[in-house]
């Protein structure tokens, strides 16, 4: 009777788990079956939200590309390399994919160390990240040796691999590793899906419908974990809210490539530094990567 009175009930219910396996069972049947519940919930939160961003993309009006969207303010060579900083400044972007691709060893040699030889799905995750930022290095360096439709088609594909990854890992965040690939399935595939759309009929609703449901998805997930939502087990914080900002200093760059370019006196115009900006978003992966890295002792 004593022990029934002082014992807190936090350590009863551990003993009385210890000592009755049927209990024990039970409670932790209820327990998978919860979090089951809510991985199946969070599956069924990304379609419907999936569904609605196609809705959004069929019957909003149709928009066309800006007529002078391939007019960037920087056109100077450079040793006979046409629009040469627009061109050179897509070397931030496979910057990016090395940095990312180091931590990515650095964390697989930690995990070979304390010997787990299967990397989480995250981690792969990661490597579609640098891959996509290295496409996009090879992809906006070669459209921007002569700007037109045909070559922006394949920058916007690589520049979709990014993005991809990185709703995945978002939604891995506060999901299983399932609604993570499906996130990340779905995001790549609605990619191709509305570049397509825009390649037949110059319809460019269904890519800018796309982008803004993403960022509105990593915004309601990077609030949602700062304000108490629980995450994942055993997954490392994504700074999603940099990479958003990020994000939205790179629109504003592209829509001020002209007159950053006056205002720096030609030292460098807006659409330059709008791949300084993109480039600088793969660094919240790396340093989510340095940050699960155990240190050697």
């Amino acid at each position: 009777m004593f022990w029934s009175h002082a014992m807190p009930a936090k350590k009863s219910f551990v003993l009385a788990a210890s000592f009755s396996p049927s209990f024990a069972m039970v409670d932790g049947s209820h327990y998978t079956a919860r979090a089951r519940s809510a991985q199946q919930l969070a599956r069924w939160a990304l379609l419907a939200f999936a569904a609605l961003l196609a809705l959004l993309a069929a019957l909003l009006p149709p928009v066309q590309q800006l007529a002078h969207y391939h007019d960037f303010a920087d056109q100077r060579s450079l040793l006979g390399l046409p629009n040469a900083m627009d061109v050179l400044t897509n070397l931030c972007f496979l910057a990016a994919a090395i940095v990312i691709a180091r931590a990515m060893r650095q964390y697989r040699r930690a995990m070979q160390r304390a010997h787990v030889r299967i990397m989480p799905l995250w981690w792969h995750l990661c490597g579609l990240a640098a891959l996509g930022f290295a496409a996009t290095a090879l992809g906006s360096g070669i459209y921007h040796l002569q700007p037109n439709d045909a070559g922006v088609l394949w920058d916007r594909l690589a520049m979709g691999i990014v993005f991809a990854a990185i709703v995945g890992l978002a939604v891995r965040q506060i999901a299983c590793d399932a609604s993570a690939l499906l996130a990340t399935a779905l995001t790549f595939a609605a990619s191709c899906a509305s570049l397509a759309v825009w390649h037949a009929t110059g319809n460019f609703t269904p890519w800018s419908v796309l982008q803004g449901g993403g960022m509105a998805l990593l915004l309601a997930i990077g609030l949602g974990t700062r304000l108490g939502l629980p995450r994942s087990a055993g997954m490392p914080a994504l700074g999603l809210l940099a990479i958003i900002g990020w994000y939205l200093l790179c629109k504003v760059c592209e829509l001020g490539d002209h007159a950053l370019f006056e205002a720096s006196a030609g030292l460098i115009s807006g659409h330059s530094l709008k791949h300084v900006l993109a480039a600088a978003a793969g660094w919240p992966i790396a340093r989510m990567l340095y940050n699960a890295t155990p240190m050697r002792r």
